[in-house]
Formats: C-alpha cells, structure tokens, sequence
C-alpha cells in the first residue's frame, strides 16, 4: 500500500480540510487576528491533520500489505482466512468479518465436494472390481467353446477388460500412497510379464515381441510398471501398419542422457509413427492427436496415466516418433546400485 494510493483514495477529505481551514483563515482575519496567530493556527491545525493521517496509513497499510503478501505467497488461497488477523479499524474489521465468513463457506463446500467426489471414486472402484467377475465369466465360456467367433469375441472382451483395468488405474492415481510397494525385480521379468498378459491381443493383431539387454535389477511397483507397459503394448498393438512384419522391442540401456544409477527401458515399435506436432502433447489428458481422428477408439487417457504414475514413481518418461516408421518410449528407471534421487 502506497501512501500516494491512501492520499488519492481520501482527497475528498483533504479538499473540505482545505477549504475549511481557508474559511477559518478568513474569518479570523476579518476578526482582526494578528497574522502569526492565523499561521500559527493554521500550523498546528495542519500538523495535526498530518499525524493522523500517518497514523491511519500506517496501521492500514500494515494489515493491507500483509493480507496481500498472505494471498500471494499461499498455493492454496482458502486458507487465507485462518492466517490474517484481525485489525483495530472499522473497515479492516468489516473485511476481516467477511473474508472469514467466505473462508468457511468455502470450506464447506469443498468438504462436501470431496465427500461427493470420494463417494464417487469409491462407486467407481467398486464397479470396476465386480465387473471383472462377468468379464472372468465370458473368457472361460470362450476358453471351452473355441470356435472363429468366440475368438473374435475374446478380443473385444480383452479390449473391455483393459478399459476397466485403466478406468480403475485412473481412479487410484491421486491415492498411488495407498498402494505402492517399491521392491527389486528383474527388467527382463517385467518386460515378459507385460507382455505375457496381452500375449493373445499381440497374437491375434501378429506383433512380436523382442528383449535384449534387460538383465538389469530395477527398483519399481511391479504391478504399476505391468500396467504401463500394458498401455504401452495397447498403443503399438493399435497404431501397427496394416501389412508388414510388426515387432516391438524392448532393451535395456545406458547412455549418457542416462542419470548415473539409472537404466533406460526402450520401448520401440515400427508403427505407423505419429506427426511430430502431436508428440509435445501426447502426454496430456484426453489428447488423441492425429491418429485419434483415425481410430475412433482413442480415449487419450492411455500416456496420461502412464506419464501420471510415472511421476509419482520418480521415473523419467519420453517419447520420440517419426510419422510412418514408429515410436520408442524411454522410461528411465532406478538400479539396485545407487542411492541418488529420481532422474530429472
């Protein structure tokens, strides 16, 4: 708070104290009062208009510029009621009354929001864990009625089935806390397992898998880093070229854009790539790109979920692609001999 700003919001005062103190002047001049009284008068008179008005800014421009370096220093602005104080003026009591008063219907409301929201979020999980069952269901009737449609059918049905595995994965990112165990697993063993569990999903769209380098121990949640690499599998299964060999690559490397500590997981197919103005976004919620607006299945939440637990995981991940020749995702992940923080 500035004292030209205090002055220009009261020069409505200033100006009748003027024009007062000019009256009076004259008065007492018309009176016959000697000049030096007039002066003197008017000195006093001035000096102590003065010292009230320092007073007033100070104790005001005190409360003011706390209050605004509160609300500019907080990330979350509904705590500002419960840090300011309460002011010994009129007008900053007022304020002070109504900011605390907005402060707990805001808070009401987001309670009521996040009691709402985690209603929700628990319908959800709940849902998605008893559809599982029927889902179950319908892969064993298939398994014992093996015929060409029942394998079109399993197709579909596994598609389902990790439509619900990444809803139930997107409800669960904010809590990852609840359920994250970090323990030492084999790059190798996790690769294979991913690619174990969409085996009949590559099988039947003929991509083959390939490992090299990935005798390297890891320390990661095995059952997040299968789900991302599930997603990742997803994504070469759906964006492979129409004739061709398809092949997915997995290696394990260490280059020099590689933290000390730290081995890079590549994951590489020779898809039909993406544009290059699309890769920038392609971690961003909901975004499909380009190859979005050719298979109208994209959802856009497939590398968003990826990028989301790799954050909370401290794994670094990137993409590179190449319109018509493929994509490789770099997912740089922690070895069981270093110490040193995650990968920037």
């Amino acid at each position: 708070m500035k004292f030209a700003d205090y002055v220009k919001d009261r020069w409505f005062t200033l100006a009748v104290m003027g024009v007062a103190a000019f009256f009076a002047a004259a008065f007492m001049a018309v009176m016959e009062v000697p000049a030096p009284v007039i002066v003197a008068v008017l000195l006093i008179y001035s000096a102590g208009l003065l010292m009230a008005f320092l007073y007033d800014f100070a104790r005001k421009k005190q409360f003011y510029d706390k209050l605004t370096e509160l609300a500019e220093g907080l990330e979350e602005k509904t705590y500002l009621c419960e840090m300011i104080e309460e002011p010994d003026f009129f007008d900053g009591q007022m304020l002070y009354s109504i900011v605390k008063m907005n402060g707990k219907y805001l808070n009401d409301v987001i309670a009521k929001q996040q009691q709402e929201l985690q209603e929700y979020k628990d319908y959800v999980q709940t849902w998605a864990h008893e559809i599982k069952t029927p889902i179950a269901v319908q892969r064993l009737m298939i398994e014992n009625n093996k015929t060409p449609l029942t394998r079109s059918l399993e197709e579909e049905v596994i598609k389902t089935e990790n439509y619900v595995e990444q809803m139930l994965y997107y409800t669960k990112a904010g809590s990852l806390e609840e359920d994250y165990h970090i323990r030492p697993v084999l790059l190798k063993s996790l690769c294979m397992g991913a690619a174990r569990r969409n085996s009949k999903l590559m099988v039947a769209e003929k991509v083959f898998p390939k490992f090299e380098g990935l005798d390297v121990t890891v320390l990661t949640d095995v059952k997040w880093m299968e789900f991302i690499l599930g997603q990742i599998i997803t994504n070469a299964v759906k964006y492979r070229k129409k004739d061709g060999e398809h092949l997915l690559y997995f290696s394990g490397k260490t280059t020099d854009m590689c933290p000390q500590g730290y081995v890079c997981l590549c994951v590489e197919d020779n898809g039909i790539g993406m544009p290059s103005q699309d890769v920038a976004s392609v971690f961003k919620k909901g975004f499909t790109g380009e190859n979005g607006r050719i298979y109208k299945g994209s959802t856009g939440m497939g590398l968003y979920l990826c990028k989301c637990l790799c954050d909370k995981m401290g794994i670094k991940i990137e993409l590179d692609s190449t319109l018509g020749e493929g994509t490789m995702i770099r997912l740089y992940m922690k070895t069981t001999n270093d110490v040193h923080g995650p990968a920037q």
